[in-house]
């Protein structure tokens, strides 16, 4: 009876379920833990897989953008061959289009007009390039700006033309900008194209007077580097040129120029710049008659007659032009210095990634030549002595061969 009692008394009916309790407890909680893992593992992946992918689509959107590139280095290579075969001046303006100024897009635009059949096949062609990027590349004249390197030329010439030029630019800001001429029309700006002209020389001496490396105290023992400027926002860095100057100056200015103006690509800041008797009416009207052959076209010419065509024309247009306007040299039919900006572009709307690639390709032989026209016909030979037959003009140098391969890039950068 006292065994039976204490048996009763020492059963537990709740512990069993008690034990049941808990392993449910635990099971949940394994189960919560286990989601949460699979939950994290899913995230990681995820993102590893949108920054993988994202990283694969850069990838394509840069290398779209340098087969763009290479497309107008060829085409470029392809003009450059043209414009030195023997052809028709008419068919300059031809190779012109078809060389260098129409922009290139692939895949190939859609005509607005096009049947079925067509299309068809327009789409087929694309599906068997392999291509599911798209890129895009234009070409422009960078030869025709102002090289503010001339300020240091070996030809007189050059350094009288570019140093007018660049004041010019500040003449005509001031003569048609109220708020410009207000801030600015008591500034030196000589004095501020004498001190780019001074980053560039050898002496210590400025152009202006005193010692040029007073003013370069705050950038240190290495500056003036007394050499070119080698990237035009080196120009930032020349005392006294603020925001609003360089702003102004920069899409007229270039370091990589043909040492000559081509009227027929000449941007219209740049054509303004070169005389301060020029109108913006004259060179509107210029500009509207070289790209309308119903206006007379492009000016045509080699070097004077090109020089005298664009004279004419924009006197004629109510230009005052001075007499400093006749040194500045003039070709109408060569572009010798390209600025290339390819664009590649992969994935459409937010998700879109996009690169770009600058370059700038120039014909470094032919400014050479350019340079030693001026140099040779400020220097001319020594007349000879009395009695004596003077010596035989020498024969026209023949045309130098074109380099093999791509033509010379002496600019890149990738973004």
């Amino acid at each position: 009876m006292l065994r039976s009692l204490l048996a009763r008394l020492k059963y537990n009916p709740m512990q069993k379920s008690r034990k049941k309790g808990i392993a449910l407890i635990l099971a949940m909680m394994s189960l919560m833990f286990m989601v949460y893992i699979a939950t994290e593992l899913t995230r990681d992946t995820a993102v590893e897989y949108i920054v993988n992918s994202q990283e694969l689509n850069r990838i394509k959107a840069y290398y779209a953008a340098r087969d763009g590139m290479q497309i107008a280095l060829l085409r470029l290579k392809i003009y450059q061959m043209a414009v030195r075969s023997p052809l028709p001046e008419s068919y300059m303006k031809i190779i012109d289009e078809i060389g260098w100024k129409t922009p290139f897009f692939w895949p190939l635009p859609l005509p607005k007009e096009i049947n079925s059949v067509d299309k068809d096949s327009y789409q087929q062609i694309n599906a068997e390039s392999l291509m599911d990027a798209r890129y895009s590349h234009t070409i422009e004249d960078e030869g025709s700006k102002i090289d503010i390197n001339d300020l240091a030329s070996p030809s007189k010439t050059l350094r009288e033309i570019t140093k007018k030029q660049l004041l010019t630019a500040f003449e005509q800001k001031i003569a048609t900008d109220d708020v410009f001429r207000t801030e600015y029309q008591n500034t030196n700006f000589e004095e501020l194209v004498n001190r780019i002209y001074d980053w560039m020389s050898d002496s210590n001496t400025g152009l202006g007077g005193g010692d040029k490396r007073s003013g370069y105290s705050a950038l240190g023992p290495s500056y003036p580097p007394n050499r070119g400027f080698r990237t035009i926002e080196e120009l930032r860095l020349v005392p006294g040129m603020t925001d609003v100057f360089y702003d102004l100056l920069r899409p007229r200015i270039t370091i990589y120029g043909m040492k000559a103006i081509n009227p027929n690509t000449s941007s219209k800041e740049v054509l303004l710049s070169l005389d301060s008797g020029m109108t913006e009416e004259a060179v509107t009207e210029a500009i509207a008659r070289r790209d309308d052959p119903d206006k007379g076209g492009p000016f045509k010419g080699e070097k004077e007659k090109c020089h005298d065509d664009f004279k004419t024309f924009v006197e004629g247009r109510g230009a005052r032009l001075t007499k400093e306007f006749d040194q500045i040299p003039m070709i109408c039919n060569k572009v010798i210095s390209f600025r290339i900006k390819s664009t590649g572009l992969y994935g459409d709307g937010k998700f879109a990634l996009q690169k770009n690639i600058t370059a700038v390709v120039l014909d470094v032989g032919r400014a050479a030549a350019q340079i030693k026209t001026y140099v040779d016909k400020e220097n001319p030979p020594p007349p000879p002595p009395p009695g004596q037959a003077p010596a035989p003009a020498p024969a026209p140098a023949p045309p130098e061969p074109l380099p093999k391969g791509p033509p010379r890039v002496v600019y890149w950068i990738e973004d």
